[in-house]
């Protein structure tokens, strides 16, 4: 049985982490002006922090469906910081806590998430 959308729903998946990043700024836009400094400094890093991490999480998989096509084997955790960066989607969501209302929840929600997909594709492509 041949699975064809399955590579469409995973690039799906791993593309959430960064979409949810435009409604995370404009909601600190909104909200951020009532920071103190250092919590501004925090949540920004949270945010750049998990934009790091959904990026190299989208050529992660990409590389991973090239592999699975190909014949010859590759060894995907050696080449890309796979708890790394699972590490540092649970650094953003520790550090969305110093955030504001919906900007806080929504990046705490986003760092999960990018650890959550972390772990499931390291898990799909170490196989």
């Amino acid at each position: 049985m041949r699975h064809d959308g399955e590579p469409m729903l995973l690039m799906i998946f791993t593309l959430l982490p960064l979409i949810l990043l435009w409604p995370t700024w404009k909601f600190y836009r909104k909200e951020g002006d009532v920071l103190l400094g250092w919590r501004k400094v925090l949540f920004l890093s949270g945010l750049v922090a998990n934009a790091v991490s959904g990026a190299v999480l989208i050529s992660f998989t990409i590389h991973a469906l090239i592999a699975s096509r190909g014949t010859t084997p590759v060894d995907l955790d050696r080449m890309y910081p796979v708890l790394t960066m699972l590490g540092l989607g649970l650094l953003a969501a520790m550090l969305a806590v110093s955030g504001r209302r919906v900007s806080r929840l929504v990046l705490i929600g986003d760092g999960l998430l990018t650890t959550v997909l972390w772990y499931l594709v390291g898990m799909a492509a170490s196989r």
